[in-house]
């Protein structure tokens, strides 16, 4: 038998431990086991598709690379039971139920042993380095924190945990600054323990290296959550004199860490614009920033230089500046796979903001980009901006243009947007073109077209009776009787019964040879 792919296993499992809780985790469990899940395949290294009977058929999408974009089309709004079910059973699809079994014990941490208990030796103050004055530059305070604790990552080999301490002592080392200051000392301080965390990354093995970043970055989750709450706390018009010099120290850190051209644990990059996206509010700063930007793109090096970072910062930093020509000019120059995360908001506010010309731009910008690299990752958020964007501008033809050319992958954001506006022939029209049954399309989603506009679920039904009846089989044509008596109904709530009688006495005389048809047309009541 096959084996499942080491990272997709390792991701999901972590994934699903992480974002259902243990009831979540047994009801996908019974799900899976009562063979509810209708079928599972792989879509690429990092994607799972699925399907799931529950109250209603739904569909299931799980990326293991990036978990948030995983997504069920239920009810529940949130990670669920369908998304741990059909887990199980692509593990037991490809090594059978005792690797479906051992999944599930170890998500739930069945499977694990006692351990013992282990202590973190963690560098202390060690007072071998006199602390700068509160009046120092931020330079020198960052040389002492790393003379004091620059070797603590080689404690890291394993956890983050001893980097807790060093964080807790180092802010504590200015607990009597007033606020603004503390402010700006704090973030050095975070940004100096994620750099540490850097380090650590690299001594591990190439094999455990996806296991460990996933431990590292929830550990540190909430250090740096924290750095982007000071950052917001940031008033420009405050930040002079010696404030202003620890704002271009934390500046000069974050993007010369974001300018290294190397695989990096924290994106940089944002921990670098969060302090721009404040500080754009000074236009002396913002421009002396935009200028360091745009040499630091052409200067010589020896290390090879992330210039998608370079161009990213640029293209914020002018779209801070409502310069949105520009910023899409450098945009344009970025690896779009590592630069769209930081567009996509950009489209979102000037979306808020409402200048369509503008929109247009970026809109158009974005889906010349996302024509040429479809995945489920780019099509995904760049639906939800056209659903937003024809929705505020619902006669502007071009939103719901870009969603059909992106066809067959933006179906169900299309098919759900239709349906949101009322626009019920045009998603009639969608899923005749995809091949989809009325039995496919959702309980509620059918009996709501059918309610509001009876008529364009006709050729839907029209499509799938017939496909029933060319699979030649006594259970096909059960099929196509039941899906004739639905039929029946609609033409009646359409007012058109002698279309009815057309139509079903057609699909006699077509079908006229078919014995077990006749006789299970006989059975519905279908003819007399």
């Amino acid at each position: 038998m096959a084996s499942l792919d080491d990272k997709l296993h390792t991701a999901l499992e972590h994934n699903l431990g992480q974002h259902l809780n243990e009831e979540i985790i047994r009801r996908g469990w019974d799900y899976y086991r009562s063979g509810q899940v209708l079928n599972v395949k792989q879509a690429d290294e990092e994607t799972l598709y699925g399907a799931v009977q529950g109250s209603d058929v739904y569909s299931v999408l799980l990326d293991s690379d990036h978990f948030r974009y995983s997504k069920c089309t239920c009810p529940f709004n949130d990670y669920c039971k369908h998304m741990a079910a059909v887990y199980f059973a692509y593990c037991h699809s490809l090594d059978g139920e005792t690797a479906a079994k051992a999944a599930y014990d170890r998500i739930l941490g069945l499977d694990e042993k006692p351990q013992r208990s282990v202590t973190v030796s963690v560098p202390r103050f060690s007072g071998r380095h006199a602390q700068p004055s509160d009046d120092a530059p931020p330079e020198e305070w960052g040389s002492w924190m790393e003379a004091e604790y620059g070797e603590t990552w080689r404690s890291c080999r394993h956890s983050l945990h001893a980097l807790q301490p060093v964080l807790s002592a180092l802010k504590g080392t200015t607990k009597h600054w007033d606020k603004r200051s503390q402010r700006l000392h704090w973030m050095s301080v975070i940004l100096f323990v994620l750099d540490q965390a850097e380090q650590a990354i690299k001594t591990v093995d190439t094999f455990s290296r996806y296991y460990h970043e996933m431990s590292f970055l929830r550990m540190a989750e909430p250090w740096v959550e924290h750095y982007y709450t000071l950052a917001l706390e940031l008033e420009p018009s405050e930040v002079t004199g010696h404030a202003r010099s620890w704002v271009d120290y934390l500046a000069g850190y974050a993007k010369n860490r974001a300018f290294k051209n190397e695989q990096q644990l924290f994106d940089w990059t944002y921990i670098y614009l969060a302090i721009c996206e404040r500080m754009s509010e000074d236009t002396e700063w913002y421009e002396h920033e935009l200028d360091m930007i745009t040499k630091e793109e052409h200067r010589d090096s020896d290390e090879p230089v992330n210039l998608t970072f370079a161009h990213t910062a640029a293209a914020m930093l002018c779209f801070f500046g409502r310069n949105d020509e520009a910023a899409l000019a450098h945009f344009g120059r970025t690896d779009f796979q590592r630069s769209q995360k930081v567009i996509y908001p950009c489209v979102a506010q000037r979306l808020e903001e409402g200048d369509w010309e503008i929109i247009g731009h970026w809109m158009s910008f974005l889906h010349e980009h996302i024509s040429k690299v479809k995945n489920v990752r780019t099509i995904g958020p760049f639906m939800t901006l056209c659903r937003r964007a024809d929705t505020d501008q619902p006669d502007e033809p071009r939103w719901t243009q870009y969603m059909v050319e992106l066809l067959p992958h933006s179906y169900t954001d299309l098919s759900d947007h239709w349906l949101a506006v009322k626009k019920y022939e045009e998603w009639a029209d969608l899923q005749l073109l995809i091949g989809m049954k009325p039995d496919d399309l959702g309980i509620q989603n059918v009996r709501e077209v059918a309610k509001a506009a009876p008529s364009v679920m006709i050729p839907l039904y029209h499509q799938s009776i017939e496909e029933s009846i060319n699979s030649r089989n006594r259970q096909g044509y059960r099929l196509a009787v039941k899906e004739l008596k639905k039929l029946e109904k609609l033409y009646k709530a359409d007012k058109h019964t002698d279309k009815w009688e057309r139509y079903i006495a057609g699909i006699v005389s077509k079908y006229q040879r078919l014995r077990a048809f006749q006789e299970e047309l006989w059975k519905g009541k279908i003819v007399t």
